[in-house]
């Protein structure tokens, strides 16, 4: 179960690649960019119509599970009203009317999608959750392939539409008889407030994670923009990695002491160091010999370092969570994401791609100072808190 869920997570980013390599060779960078660019917009409004569902929900289906199906109605009907401000806001963008009624389409097909999400974790329907993916890969390939060379911005709009609509049909057909057979939801606006924390928490990692993406966007020619996301996204298979060699000891890693958690992250770091040179080489090869993208030997390298840090990081703010300190860990993404900003706006304009990543760099090793000085006191607060109970132990 374990593994048809790191498959699942691990499928959608993995044929993003194969769909961004299609569509490059098959029309070019520039197409991509222009659709990165739509598709940045697209995504960051359907994660404020998301407003934290998922984690929210995980937790209210813990405590009341015999309301299940009430709590997900009334998040979802809830939700409905930030939909109604997504139409909105792209009505007022000035998107052509067949973009705005798709854009809208695709961003239905996004939200009900994900609403469900929450209901494959507690489920455990991992293996559907994967079968939908495979079939929306399948959709979202053959139409690429089927236009060809004919394809445009337009057409890839289309695709995704005609895709995400699927998955959320999909998903709606496969819950159907556990949460659709009776309404017993309602529209309660204390919901906004009540998953505000995990609003903020995502929303600013979210932020974080991509700022410098939405700066190139912003900034840069579509066709850097096109360049910037491939790399960026190769970059991240690289923090994934971080991710899916910690993932299998999480729940060990609540129940351990502070030393261990601070040893497993210089553990993890040094890995890390002999991970990253080789993947960097990897991904400069793949660059130049499938996407024909010329980029320095100096950008990769820079990208290297910026991936590096989160190999460290990640069993600290682990560590953090099991102190209830996770505010901490939304102040550090706030200082970082408003950080990141100011320095994509001073540099991006003055040195391109290498600008942005120099930026992410630069704030993630400021973060991995951070975390490291944050782990020490907690480290010093342990041992204090150990040599008391010896004290009341001997007496």
């Amino acid at each position: 179960m374990v593994a048809t869920h790191s498959l699942n997570s691990l499928l959608l980013p993995i044929f993003n690649v194969l769909i961004s390599l299609l569509v490059i060779r098959l029309t070019s960078v520039m197409v991509w960019g222009a659709f990165v660019q739509l598709l940045l917009v697209v995504q960051l409004g359907t994660h404020i119509v998301n407003w934290g569902n998922k984690e929210y929900l995980l937790r209210a289906f813990s405590r009341q599970p015999s309301e299940l199906t009430s709590l997900w109605q009334t998040a979802f009907f809830t939700r409905g009203l930030l939909y109604l401000g997504f139409m909105g806001v792209m009505a007022l963008w000035g998107w052509p009317l067949p973009w705005l009624l798709l854009i809208w389409v695709w961003g239905a097909g996004l939200v009900v999608a994900q609403s469900f999400e929450v209901l494959v974790l507690y489920r455990r329907a991992f293996g559907v959750a994967l079968m939908v993916e495979l079939g929306a890969v399948f959709l979202l390939l053959a139409g690429v392939m089927g236009l060809g060379t004919q394809l445009t911005v337009t057409g890839l709009v289309a695709i995704f539409t005609l895709t995400q609509a699927g998955k959320a049909a999909a998903f709606l057909l496969y819950f159907r008889p556990h949460l659709l057979r009776q309404v017993r939801g309602r529209v309660q606006p204390t919901y906004f407030a009540l998953a505000f924390p995990f609003f903020l928490l995502g929303f600013t990692g979210m932020l974080q994670s991509r700022i410098d993406l939405y700066s190139v966007s912003y900034f840069m020619s579509q066709t850097e923009v096109g360049q910037y996301q491939v790399l960026t996204g190769f970059l991240l298979y690289i923090q994934a990695l971080a991710n899916f060699i910690l993932l299998p000891f999480v729940k060990t890693v609540y129940r351990l002491e502070t030393a261990v958690i601070h040893k497993i992250s210089w553990q993890l770091f040094g890995l890390g160091l002999l991970i990253v040179p080789p993947a960097i080489g990897l991904i400069g090869w793949l660059l130049r010999q499938l996407y024909h993208f010329d980029l320095s030997p100096l950008l990769l390298i820079v990208g290297g370092l910026h991936v590096l840090p989160l190999f460290f990081t990640l069993p600290i703010i682990y560590a953090l969570y099991k102190a209830e300190l996770q505010r901490q860990v939304l102040y550090v993404n706030l200082v970082n994401t408003g950080l990141n900003l100011g320095l994509n706006i001073l540099w991006v304009p003055r040195w391109g791609l290498l600008g942005a990543l120099l930026s992410t760099t630069l704030t993630s090793w400021l973060t991995l100072i951070f975390y490291w000085y944050r782990g020490r006191q907690l480290l010093n607060v342990e041992r204090v808190r150990t040599q008391i109970d010896l004290d009341k132990y001997n007496t």
